[in-house]
């Protein structure tokens, strides 16, 4: 029961970081959180290091919980590292991915098409996820696909852009399009290419948010 509650809170106060309905930096009492779930401290607790795992909390001593503030230099290191990582892992895979892989990622096309047209933000960032695991579990490279999944689990809070930026899903969903196709077409430059600069596209949007962010935060204490 403890397992299930502690799932529950966690998801609700994801949802609500990624929507930035909790601003960056806002303070995460346990015992608030608790009684607000109605639930004892251990599942909130456990909700809160699920949150930290994902990069989207984090703890220090005497400070307690806070909403992970992005910054600048954090999503360009990121998408630096990430956008090369899965460069390496789409070509790969473009080589090595079954009928049946493409058959799912087509599957998955198909709805995110769907989250688009409904400007169903929280859906395509699942949809979007699940594409891309898809895509680097088929490169064949156990040490690839766990270094590459392990930065997207630390960096969840990323997908805020696709809450935050609307037009940011057709854009994505029209890169996804391209890496598809070659994907298809078994063409192993274009697709590791075009994975490149899905990524790095991405990463530019990310960065203009923390930017805008930063700015309303100093704009803020200013006024």
């Amino acid at each position: 029961m403890s397992d299930l509650k502690s799932q529950t809170i966690y998801r609700a106060l994801r949802e609500r970081i990624l929507s930035n309905d909790i601003d960056p930096g806002a303070r995460l009492v346990l015992r608030d959180i608790a009684q607000q779930y109605q639930a004892s401290d251990i599942p909130a607790r456990e909700a809160l290091r699920m949150l930290e795992r994902d990069g989207l909390v984090e703890t220090a001593p005497y400070r307690g919980a806070r909403v992970t503030t992005l910054t600048t230099r954090e999503v360009e290191e990121t998408y630096f590292i990430r956008s090369h990582l899965e460069s390496i892992a789409t070509g790969l895979a473009a080589e090595r991915i079954s009928d049946a892989e493409l058959d799912a990622l087509d599957a998955l096309m198909e709805r995110m098409r769907e989250a688009v047209d409904a400007q169903d933000g929280p859906g395509f960032s699942d949809l979007n996820r699940e594409f891309h695991q898809t895509i680097i579990a088929a490169c064949g490279n156990e040490m690839l696909r766990d270094l590459t999944m392990d930065i997207w689990q630390r960096h969840s809070g990323f997908q805020r852009v696709f809450r935050m930026v609307p037009k940011r899903l057709a854009t994505s969903q029209a890169e996804h399009e391209g890496i598809m196709a070659a994907l298809r077409a078994r063409d192993t430059e274009r697709a590791s290419k075009l994975a490149l600069w899905h990524k790095r596209s991405v990463g530019e949007s990310v960065s203009q948010l923390v930017d805008d962010s930063e700015e309303g935060r100093d704009s803020g204490s200013t006024a």
